[in-house]
C-alpha cells in the first residue's frame, strides 16, 4: 500500500507541474502576443522619427513666416502712422500763400484749399 500511495502522490506532482507549465506557456504566448502587437502598431519608429522631423520643420518654417509677416505688418504700421502724420502736417499749413496775397482779401472757398481752374475742352 505504500507504494500505491507513492505513486500517487508522484502523479499529484506531475498534475501540479504540468498545470503550472501550463500557466506559464499560457503567459508567455499572451506576453508574446502582446509585444507582437505592439511592435507592429507602434515599433516602426523610423517612420515616426521622419513624421517628426517633417512636422517641426514645418514649425519652424511657420515660424519663420509668423515673424515676417510681423515684420511687414509693423513697416506697414509705421510707414500708414508717418503718413497720417504727414497729411495732418499739411492739413494744418497753409496751402499756397497767404489769403490776402491771392487778391481776394478773405478766405477761399472749400475750407481754405486753392480753387482750381475747370478743366477746359
Amino acid at each position: 500500500m505504500v507504494e500505491h500511495s507513492a505513486g500517487h502522490e508522484a502523479e499529484e506532482v506531475k498534475e501540479v507541474i504540468w498545470q503550472y507549465t501550463g500557466w506559464v506557456v499560457i503567459l508567455l504566448v499572451c506576453i508574446g502576443a502582446g509585444v507582437f502587437i505592439g511592435y507592429s502598431l507602434w515599433g516602426d519608429a523610423a517612420a515616426l522619427r521622419n513624421d517628426l522631423d517633417k512636422q517641426t520643420e514645418m514649425v519652424g518654417t511657420l515660424k519663420n513666416e509668423r515673424e515676417t509677416l510681423k515684420s511687414q505688418l509693423a513697416l506697414t504700421t509705421r510707414d500708414k502712422e508717418e503718413c497720417e502724420k504727414q497729411l495732418a502736417a499739411a492739413g494744418r499749413a497753409p496751402a499756397g500763400g497767404s489769403p490776402s496775397s491771392a487778391g481776394g482779401g478773405g478766405e477761399q472757398p472749400g475750407g481754405g484749399l486753392p480753387a482750381t481752374a475747370p478743366d477746359t475742352p
